[in-house]
């Protein structure tokens, strides 16, 4: 018996072709970001865990372990991948998922949740998903395969008959196992180092005991008053630094400039040129002072990360070809198309790359380093301003690198460079950042939401929505000048690597 796992898109169905294991040390279960944590046996290398996001094509060396699967297409509808991925990864485990070239007896069409007591949640957009999938699902059936939508309890009413072809079964599932029961097939799990389950009983990481002997308990807590004594001791030793101090924590570091701390309002107002709906509703946030890059990161310090950690960051690039565009598997950050120089920003930089560099960063200062929030990037670029750019009302050429065939307002054309500049080459806001408007598109933490809705007000990242797309800001030397302001923004999925896409550093300033 082979089964097919599908997971249901709003943009069709996408097939799990081929899932990989990858050992990790149990002390990284509980680092790295992680949005669930689902069931662990000593059989599946040890542990079971997926990075926060979109089921993603290649995690690569610096994500820490643990699973990861390829799919036939890229899925960025949110966290629905949860299920599909555990139906997936037990059915892998039993050796009846389907190969590529199988022929499948059993196709399960899979939208959901996964909780960490395994719990299925609901989903957004089931009859979005189902209507995208219906064709295919009609061809399956026609090929005599047994098809079974499943769907969480809660969304069965939206699962209407209506919404699938004759022939398609529906599923309403209110935990895991009952996905695997369908097929009949058997599954149980042991907690790591715990005690055993029950037959059929799966149990999640974060409910299984993990034993340790006492001395180590008692060792272990001693160690950790210890370090947090010297790192606290450490970090009120650092002197207070004034909001436009310049800094840098090491030669290859990028010069970071401290920000005061205050009030905004974040987003465009309705009457704002060239807005989009996702800008508002305009919102007051709060900040803390923090320190962020003057530049964005530059490719002589990208490349000082990729000599000194041996981290691959050579891979396929997307660019622009006439009026379209194509993944060019020969470009990269080292050739995106276009010549640049060593003070150029790096682009062609995937958002988990990103995150590489700055986690390397982090081991090399021992400070940490991470991306900014989307509040904090639009706090910093605005420079106390509440205008569409930080220059004004709007923006020439000869103010930031984008493109200038077309005038934003009652601004005047200017020139279209079709490359990067260096770094600084227009002048900085009043907070000393360069290149805020236009010259690469920067990669920020956040995940993507629609619009400002119960987005937090404290200026921290918000961590929750579709986590498979994270958000982009300031426009790109090829961007057009509405696609350059400060409020606005844009989203791609996190392996997304662009001709013009780059990344500036956030650092805190301690407590």
């Amino acid at each position: 018996m082979k089964i097919s796992v599908y997971v249901a898109t709003t943009r069709g169905p996408v097939r799990i072709e081929r899932i990989t294991r990858e050992a990790a040390p149990v002390s990284q279960i509980c680092v790295g970001r992680t949005t669930s944590v689902l069931p662990i046996s000593p059989d599946y290398d040890s542990f079971v865990r997926q990075p926060s996001g979109v089921i993603e094509r290649a995690l690569g060396p610096y994500e820490p372990g643990g699973f990861r699967l390829d799919a036939s297409a890229d899925i960025g509808d949110g966290n629905s991948w949860q299920l599909p991925v555990y139906v997936a990864h037990a059915l892998a485990k039993e050796g009846a998922l389907a190969g590529v070239n199988d022929s499948p007896d059993i196709a399960l069409w899979v939208t959901g949740t996964v909780g960490v007591d395994l719990q299925v949640a609901g989903v957004e957009f089931v009859e979005e998903k189902l209507s995208a999938s219906r064709d295919a699902l009609a061809t399956l059936v026609d090929s005599g395969c047994r098809v079974t939508v499943v769907v969480p309890d809660s969304n069965r009413w939206e699962a209407g008959t209506d919404l699938v072809p004759d022939g398609v079964g529906i599923l309403g599932v209110r935990n895991t196992s009952e996905v695997l029961q369908h097929v009949e097939l058997g599954f149980r799990s042991l907690a790591l180092d715990g005690p055993a389950a029950e037959p059929d009983e799966l149990v999640p990481l974060s409910m299984g005991s993990i034993y340790m002997p006492r001395w180590r308990l008692i060792s272990m807590f001693v160690s950790m008053l210890v370090f947090a004594g010297i790192g606290t001791a450490l970090i009120w030793a650092l002197p207070e630094m004034a909001p436009g101090t310049i800094f840098r924590d090491c030669e290859v570091c990028p010069e970071m400039v401290v920000v005061p701390g205050g009030t905004f309002l974040m987003g465009s107002p309705p009457e704002e040129l060239q807005r989009d709906d996702y800008e508002g509703p305009v919102h007051e946030v709060e900040l803390k002072p923090f320190a962020i890059a003057r530049y964005e990161v530059t490719r002589s310090q990208f490349t000082s990360f990729v000599e000194e950690s041996g981290i691959p960051a050579d891979d396929s690039c997307f660019v622009r070809t006439g009026s379209g565009g194509r993944v060019d598997e020969s470009k990269s950050w080292r050739d995106p198309g276009y010549a640049q120089g060593p003070n150029d920003p790096v682009v062609c930089v995937d958002w988990n790359m990103a995150k590489a560099y700055l986690a390397w960063l982090s081991r090399r200062t021992g400070l940490e380093y991470r991306l900014p929030s989307e509040a904090e990037w639009e706090y910093a670029a605005r420079g106390g301003t509440q205008t569409p750019f930080h220059v004004g009302s709007t923006i020439t050429s000869d103010q930031a690198n984008f493109n200038g065939t077309k005038g934003y307002g009652d601004g005047a054309k200017g020139v279209y460079r079709m490359t990067t500049t260096p770094v600084g080459s227009f002048p900085a806001n009043v907070f000393g950042l360069h290149d805020v408007h236009g010259n690469a598109w920067e990669w920020v933490e956040d995940c993507w939401n629609d619009n400002y809705r119960n987005a937090p007000r404290d200026g921290t990242a918000w961590l929750s929505g579709n986590c498979g797309r994270r958000v982009t800001r300031g426009g790109a030397w090829s961007s057009h000048p509405g696609n350059i302001r400060s409020a606005n923004r844009t989203r791609f999925i996190l392996e997304y690597r662009n001709y013009n896409f780059g990344f500036r550093v956030v650092r805190d300033l301690g407590p």
